[in-house]
């Protein structure tokens, strides 16, 4: 009797799609998307906190050095224009 060979495991169309985020349904549901059921926004707002942990909870070592009374205004000018988007765009 002849051999056959094993069958390939079938994808589920979409399978190789990125997975989406706590954040992403937040943000669709936000812009009022309606296509997210009850059970999906549900299930991201269990998931977040383990994907998305709050910035509170990291720690950070940080000094400041200078604070804006310490700046010239000529550094305040040039921190002011630094921080505005280019208009070549």
């Amino acid at each position: 009797m002849p051999t056959v060979p094993p069958a390939k495991p079938r994808r589920r169309k979409g399978a190789s799609k990125k997975p989406v985020t706590p954040l992403e349904i937040f943000t669709r549901v936000m812009q009022g998307d309606e296509t997210i059921t009850d059970r999906q926004f549900d299930a991201a707002k269990v998931a977040a906190p383990y994907l998305h942990p709050k910035l509170s909870g990291l720690s950070m070592n940080a000094v400041i050095r200078k604070g804006p009374e310490d700046f010239t205004d000529d550094e305040l000018s040039a921190l002011a224009q630094a921080g505005q988007p280019d208009s070549t765009d």
